[in-house]
């Protein structure tokens, strides 16, 4: 057999990948129900209702569409549209405790679009906790019962000079402003993703590795080929982005500018040449090289450009993934016999198994607390893949997702959301899950296939 074919075949063994034709650009469908998540509402304020009554356009409607799928899509809440809440025609109305309560909302988001000078824009918003005022935290009373909710006005904010074309980059602010202030964790709506889009044709198949926003939205393509592309690595900055390209009849790694598109060759070791890890300084990529031999994982230097062996042996050593301190590394190996996930104390060098559960865990992921391991799982007897998360602490593993093969796991930078490719019918979908397992959202190609997703880190 070629050793071309050979280095294509170990990593669809690896990765286990399976995918058919897609199209050039995510269309997100939001088609399972949250699980007990909290009802919210996200709806004009009484000043936006008279700005339309004077012939103003409904504005705060396009932010609040987006806000909504956002704050949907993290799995915690469970939004209402306007055709679901009471119609807000004045100040006292926005403020009565009762008018919520009867929509069986706990918080409400309320907000204002006006014109500014220079078709510019003033967005205002504000963050109401209803359950406060049904809880008797605050407010007037009125025959014993609470009627009022402006003293349990959790946040309030107004952005002054915004255009049109970035409204759809505030509501994801706004959103990640919400929801840190009602969970406590930082929103990660204000990220990006990247993956790679495989377009079937008449002339065989086409790949491509683009950059969207978290929620799908405006995909740029950064690199074309008609040779596979894989295992996109964000740099802790955002900047960058590591993949793996097959475009010279071999597996490459390049790293490429996400702003410009500028790229370069990392590496062209004989075989394999995979799996880019960022350290979380940016300062090392963990990859996998096959030069000496079976896959191992080596560090490269990013100011040197030195590399340095860090596994050994004669098992296969792939898929490394650093804790957020950086002081572990954790990776995938069959020295056990079985695909199993192993622990590198980074200072020592000593490696310690990690998974016990399954007959088949890979492709680990940390999330930000360093309390979680996301993995791909199969259990004892069973042939389905799946995402699951295992508690370090404990061992106790959960299994997220039930489909017949989930794959592909990357982590929201907030470590709160999961996302994964999955098959469905012929094709491979996106699809997302919260790291409790409350809510699955799909996030499909209009047609055809989407694979190895990687989430951004926080951007600025």
């Amino acid at each position: 057999m070629p050793r071309l074919k050979l280095i294509r075949v170990f990593f669809a063994i690896l990765l286990c990948i399976s995918f058919g034709g897609a199209n050039a650009r995510l269309n997100i469908e939001i088609n399972q129900g949250m699980v007990a998540g909290v009802p919210i509402a996200v709806t004009n304020s009484a000043e936006e209702t008279a700005l339309r009554r004077s012939g103003y356009g409904a504005a705060f409607e396009e932010l609040a569409g987006v806000v909504r799928n956002d704050l949907r899509m993290s799995g915690r809440f469970e939004p209402l549209f306007p055709e679901q809440l009471p119609r807000v025609n004045n100040v006292q109305q926005e403020l009565d405790a009762g008018l919520w309560q009867q929509a069986r909302v706990e918080n409400v988001v309320l907000g204002t679009v006006k014109p500014e000078a220079g078709d510019r824009f003033a967005v205002s918003f504000k963050l109401l906790d209803v359950y406060k005022a049904q809880s008797g935290a605050s407010g007037q009373l009125n025959n014993g019962e609470l009627t009022r909710v402006e003293n349990t006005v959790l946040l309030s904010k107004t952005y002054h000079g915004i255009s049109r074309k970035d409204f759809r980059a505030l509501a994801h602010r706004i959103s990640d402003d919400i929801y840190e202030k009602l969970t406590g964790i930082r929103g990660a709506f204000s990220t990006r993703i990247a993956y790679v889009m495989v377009v079937r044709a008449f002339d065989g198949s086409h790949y491509s590795l683009e950059v969207a926003d978290a929620d799908g939205y405006g995909p740029v393509a950064l690199v074309k080929s008609k040779e596979p592309i894989m295992s996109p690595s964000w740099s802790p900055d955002g900047r960058q982005i590591a993949f793996v390209s097959f475009e010279k009849n071999r597996a490459e790694i390049y790293l490429i500018e996400v702003a410009t598109g500028k790229r370069r060759l990392l590496s062209k070791f004989p075989g394999i040449n995979g799996a880019p890890a960022w350290s979380p300084n940016g300062r090392q990529l963990a990859v996998v090289l096959s030069k000496e031999g079976s896959p191992k994982i080596f560090l490269w230097d990013m100011d040197t450009q030195n590399i340095t062996q860090i596994t050994d042996g004669y098992s296969i050593d792939t898929e490394p993934a650093w804790s957020k301190d950086g002081r572990s590394l954790y990776f995938t190996s069959n020295r056990g016999g079985k695909p199993q996930i192993y622990c590198m104390d980074m200072s020592t060098r000593k490696i310690n198994r990690v998974t016990f559960v399954g007959n088949y865990n890979a492709r680990p992921m940390l999330t930000s607390d360093g309390k979680y391991l996301v993995m791909m799982h199969r259990e004892e007897g069973q042939r389905q893949f799946h995402i699951a998360s295992q508690d370090l602490a404990t061992g106790e593993v959960s299994v997220l997702t039930h489909a017949f093969l989930d794959e592909s796991p990357t982590l929201s930078p907030n470590g709160a959301m999961v996302l994964y490719g999955t098959q469905e019918g012929d094709r491979q979908i996106l699809s997302l899950v919260t790291l409790d397992g409350r809510g699955q959202l799909r996030l499909p190609a209009r047609e055809g296939s989407v694979q190895e997703p990687a989430w951004s880190p926080f951007l600025s």
